[in-house]
């Protein structure tokens, strides 16, 4: 039985519901505790590890090592979950918009300026483009699905 994460059937529904409970439960957070956290990182990794080996049975061949990008991703959801801007996860990248004064933030933790799309975006590993023709974020939006992270102060809401 799960005590963190509800009726999760995919990787992508539970990264949604991660980011939602590091928004409440996060150390930096009024009622937030260490304890907490480490309980939703621990049930995560668990929930992780079932999900991505049913995606990979499920015929799909995985191109990464999972865990190291599960890895990259919690630990970057973690270092920018403060932040004030607009934050949009699409398919396995995670898009800023905004966020300049955090700039030095972003750029530590391997956020790249994409100055077509005016945002900045993060990927694990390295990116191997495979066409020339030049994509915009609608279009990527709607190959991969969107899930965007509103912020207002220290107050988020989730689309």
């Amino acid at each position: 039985m799960n005590k963190w994460f509800k009726e999760v059937r995919t990787v992508e529904e539970l990264r949604k519901q991660y980011r939602e409970l590091l928004k409440k439960y996060h150390p930096d957070n009024d009622g937030g505790s260490v304890e907490a956290t480490q309980e939703i990182n621990a049930e995560y990794d668990r929930l992780y590890a079932i999900l991505s080996k049913e995606k990979q049975s499920d015929g799909e061949s995985s191109t990464y090592d999972t865990e190291a990008e599960n890895e990259a991703f919690k630990s970057v959801i973690n270092d920018i979950i403060h932040i004030n801007a607009d934050i949009e996860i699409i398919g396995t990248w995670i898009w800023i918009h905004g966020g300049y004064e955090y700039r030095q933030l972003l750029k530590s933790v391997g956020f790249k300026f994409a100055p077509k799309k005016k945002c900045w975006c993060w990927h694990f590993g390295e990116y191997k483009r495979y066409h020339k023709k030049e994509v915009s974020l609608a279009e990527i939006r709607m190959k991969y699905g969107s899930q965007t992270v509103h912020s207002k102060s220290k107050q988020f809401a989730l689309d």
